[in-house]
């Protein structure tokens, strides 16, 4: 039996008992609620953990509904909470403490290194998301100018500080943040999608660890899925660090969290 992957591949689904095993990792239901099943636009990796599909922005709440967020701003205390950013970009200038917050605000937390790291290399342990080789057209990690900083403020002195660096116009040029999934090859084995290249993301380390490059740096700390940043304390952000979200499975049926 066949299904759809998210990428538009196709999916061998296998029906054991009333629970339906999909290749892509995901666990799905029937009426009876008795697997376990993660929120909307997160991925299940085998059975043991959840991790959002997209890497995350930010909404804000809004009276008594949620709409998305300023981006640039830090999320200090602000009442903001993670959201999958399918199909819109997602947020940069967040700090590991402000993912971290973002994610709980959402009934999520932030991925381990052991999570964030199965989820990119697949079942089959590849070396990048999409496959054992480099692909130059998978992901965004190929950004044609010479650096965005220096690009922008069109100089070198004076501009790598928090101020410059944190500007919020930098992501605004052109060939920087792709939107969550519009690059549809770069996408794991469980349909989890810019795992290399487009921003850094935080995982759970409380010295600060971020994983997987971003748009103008994807391989001098790392290839593939190894890629790791470690300069950085839990504080710091800047125009490449995001982040996305991980959380528990539930058994099917039980109400999402942070709704």
């Amino acid at each position: 039996m066949t299904g759809l992957h998210p990428s538009g591949r196709s999916l061998r689904v296998l029906v054991l008992g009333l629970v339906l095993l999909l290749s892509d990792g995901s666990v799905r239901a029937d009426e009876s609620g008795a697997a376990a099943t993660c929120p909307p636009q997160m991925a299940l990796i085998d059975g043991a953990f959840c991790i959002d599909r997209y890497e995350g922005a930010l909404e804000r709440r809004d009276g008594d509904r949620w709409t998305l967020a300023r981006r640039g701003l830090p999320v200090g205390k602000r009442p903001v909470r993670a959201r999958p950013a399918h199909g819109i970009r997602p947020y940069a200038y967040v700090s590991a403490r402000g993912a971290e917050r973002a994610c709980a605000n959402a009934g999520k937390r932030l991925c381990t290194s052991e999570e964030w790291l199965k989820a990119c290399r697949g079942p089959r342990g590849h070396r990048w998301p999409y496959g054992p080789s480099y692909s130059p057209d998978a992901c965004n990690d190929t950004y044609p100018g010479g650096h965005p900083v220096i690009d922008y403020f069109d100089r070198r002195d004076g501009v790598w500080d928090e101020e410059h660096m944190n500007h919020p116009a930098l992501n605004e040029q052109p060939d920087t943040v792709d939107p969550g999934g519009a690059n549809a090859g770069c996408v794991s084995d469980y349909g989890v999608y810019d795992m290399h290249g487009n921003l850094h993301e935080w995982v759970a380390d409380a010295d600060g660890t971020f994983r997987g490059g971003f748009y103008g740096d994807a391989s001098r700390n790392g290839v593939g899925c190894d890629y790791v940043t470690t300069a950085h304390h839990a504080g710091y952000r800047d125009y490449s660090t995001g982040f996305r979200c991980c959380a528990d499975p539930k058994e099917a049926g039980a109400a999402p969290a942070g709704r």
